[in-house]
């Protein structure tokens, strides 16, 4: 009997001590299990973003040290037995919604998040156009055939200075539609002053109505007056000498179109009509027609242009009517702030009577081909110089020349 209650008692007290150890050790295990929600991680940089590189920013907290901190499955760097972190992660957005992930582990738990980083670029402004802008251009021309003189014949090896002014003002509608007023002047000057009879003054005033986006395209139509005179080398008024007279003037309208192609193409249109007042004489008074079509192109550093022009006159004197057609083409490199240029400029011109005199259609052909350059000193001062030779053969003897000239530039526009 008291063998039995020994062994009875012995039982109790194992059984109370597994017992007391079995809720010791899930006490223990229930304070040392950390739920995810023990482990936090918060964001410190924005949600939404305007440029694509930056940094994603975040924290990391947790109730014991950690272990792995990874950003998008690339692991970051963890400070031994730290429960707490900062990091700063680079990146380069792309447009829309961009995801992060972060996967946090400590030696009692793990935890990961999702944050979303929205990358809105700014929209692009177009740099509004000031109600004013105009060129200046001064330029000096060396030529070897100064006077363009038939072959056989002695040339006149001579320079001239060239000053041209140009301006307009904007008077704007909305963000596609304007008018403006514009103005040109041009003259020449001949060093040789005995060539005084070969300086040409131009004037040019107009008016302009433009819409950027008119059926897609870049349209635009205007008006305005053509004024051409040249110098009195030898008036019957002493007191005029010296003075330009009024030679051709002329009334001109005009319609044009342009349209871009992902702005590596363009091509445009343009017509245009002229009523032309000869002042001495009424032999020249008439009209003229031209018409235009122009592309061009870009392939990386490269600039493409083409363009074809068809001119015919309607005039007075119908021997003194012709036709004519220029093919203009070129080529620029760019490798700032330097611009090197090629053009060829092909210009058949072929009447429609013969002359009286001569007796002769008279068919002339000129050939031009230019190698150029340009220097930007800024967005608004430009050098350049270029190198042409020109060719000329006609079916009439005493048209026909040649002539190398050397063009220096300097322009300045704003």
């Amino acid at each position: 009997m008291f063998n039995l209650c020994l062994r009875t008692l012995i039982l109790l007290w194992i059984l109370v001590f597994l017992g007391n150890s079995l809720e010791a050790q899930t006490n223990e295990n229930e304070q040392s299990s950390e739920s995810p929600q023990e482990i936090l991680i918060f964001r410190t940089s924005p949600g939404k973003e305007s440029r694509a590189e930056g940094w994603f920013r975040f924290q990391v907290s947790a109730f014991s040290p950690l272990l792995v901190v990874k950003v998008n499955g690339f692991a970051q760097m963890v400070t031994k037995d730290a429960d707490w972190a900062e990091y700063e992660v680079p990146y380069f957005l792309k447009q829309g919604k961009n995801l992060f992930t972060i996967f946090v582990q400590t030696e009692t738990g793990q935890r990961e998040e999702e944050f979303i980083v929205t990358y809105e670029p700014p929209e692009k402004k177009s740099k509004e156009q000031p109600p004013l802008n105009g060129v200046i251009m001064i330029g000096q021309t060396f030529s070897d055939n100064i006077l363009s003189v038939q072959e056989g014949n002695s040339k006149i090896n001579a320079a001239k200075n060239d000053l041209l002014l140009s301006g307009a003002y904007a008077f704007e509608i909305n963000k596609e539609s304007a008018v403006s007023l514009s103005a040109v002047l041009k003259f020449d000057r001949h060093q040789n002053r005995s060539l005084v009879a070969e300086e040409v003054l131009f004037r040019q005033f107009g008016t302009e109505y433009r819409h950027k986006n008119l059926l897609s395209l870049d349209f635009s139509s205007g008006l305005g007056q053509n004024v051409i005179s040249l110098k009195e080398a030898n008036p019957s008024n002493p007191h005029k000498a010296g003075e330009f007279r009024e030679d051709v003037q002329s009334i001109f309208l005009f319609i044009s179109a342009n349209k871009s192609w992902g702005g590596l193409f363009s091509g445009s249109l343009k017509i245009q009509l002229d009523s032309q007042d000869k002042v001495k004489t009424d032999s020249e008074d008439g009209n003229l027609t031209l018409m235009s079509l122009g592309a061009k192109s870009r392939w990386d550093e490269f600039r493409f242009q083409g363009r074809l022009d068809s001119k015919s006159t309607a005039l007075k004197d119908s021997s003194k009517d012709f036709q004519s057609t220029v093919l203009d083409a070129g080529v620029s490199y760019s490798w700032s702030p330097w611009v090197f240029g090629f053009n060829f400029q092909n210009r058949n011109q072929q009447y429609k009577k013969a002359d009286a005199a001569s007796n002769l259609v008279l068919q002339n052909k000129k050939d031009e081909m230019s190698l150029n350059f340009k220097y930007a000193f800024s967005n608004s001062t430009i050098a350049g110089g270029d190198l042409k030779q020109i060719k000329q053969a006609s079916n009439d003897a005493t048209k026909t020349y040649q002539a190398n000239q050397l063009i220096m530039q300097y322009i300045w526009m704003f």
